[in-house]
């Protein structure tokens, strides 16, 4: 369920091309706090240029993208680098660093949270890993707080980035494809912990995702992308095959769509 206030995603016209190709025409949609927004559409439908022109990685040729009122894209420098701390990232590589334990993972996050030169020497203190261990224990994963990224379990190194995304304090998270590596219960479980950090945090949850027998019990509302225009925007309860079939341009087959429950 949404918490009350100003969107924390507002995407207005939103335009980009690489060269004279679009990617992205006019794309709008807004996200507000505690909510969970599934994208879909297929390879080359611009997703992955979505979430680069929000962080402002990429400069739009039209429109913009603001987070907590602010367009990253007219900013720069330090002013540039407090604005991104908003901004939580989960990719489908997960992101870790192997070596490091879980608990050193998620300190990860809180670096930018901390004086220069504890974060420049990475001396985080007593109170930070406290944090971060109080964070993976938020998404399940305090019991293996000491353990090496690299000795985890894909699902569970993926619930370690979100813990991390809570120790930065960000108020939007961006999830680039984060189960498309995952087995089925792996991948259930990581989007049932992105849809609890929503609600208890408040925090919105832009995912995009190729399996679209997953979004039912996940998001909130589907956002369709095709040739880089949004093809449709509506709650999830009201999500059938006609949708399936204005984004992907033909319907599903039967078998790779999940049966709703009653």
């Amino acid at each position: 369920m949404s918490h009350r206030g100003a969107p924390t995603l507002q995407v207005q016209r939103l335009s980009h091309a690489y060269g004279a190709a679009p990617v992205l025409r006019e794309v709008s949609f807004d996200v507000a706090p505690g909510e969970v927004v599934a994208v879909i559409g297929s390879s080359g439908a611009g997703k992955t240029t979505l979430f680069r022109s929000i962080t402002g990685l990429v400069a739009p040729s039209g429109g913009r993208a603001l987070v907590g009122g602010r367009d990253l894209a007219t900013l720069g420098g330090r002013e540039l680098a407090r604005a991104r701390r908003q901004v939580g990232l989960i990719f489908q590589q997960y992101n870790l660093v192997r070596r490091l334990s879980a608990a050193d993972n998620v300190v990860i996050g809180r670096l930018v949270h901390l004086p220069t030169w504890r974060a420049v020497l990475r001396r985080p203190g007593a109170d930070e890993r406290a944090r971060a261990v109080a964070c993976l224990d938020r998404v399940g994963m305090a019991a293996h707080a000491r353990a090496r990224a690299d000795t985890l379990s894909g699902g569970q190194q993926q619930r370690v980035a979100i813990a991390r995304v809570l120790a930065q304090r960000s108020s939007l998270l961006l999830a680039d494809e984060p189960v498309a590596s995952l087995d089925p219960a792996s991948a259930a479980s990581v989007l049932a912990t992105l849809r609890a950090v929503a609600s208890d945090h408040g925090i919105a949850v832009v995912c995009s995702l190729h399996q679209v027998e997953l979004v039912g019990g996940f998001a909130d509302r589907v956002v369709g992308l095709g040739q880089g225009r949004v093809t449709l925007d509506v709650p999830v309860a009201d999500f059938g095959d006609d949708h399936r079939a204005a984004v992907y341009g033909a319907r599903l087959e039967p078998s790779l769509v999940q049966e709703r429950c009653p």
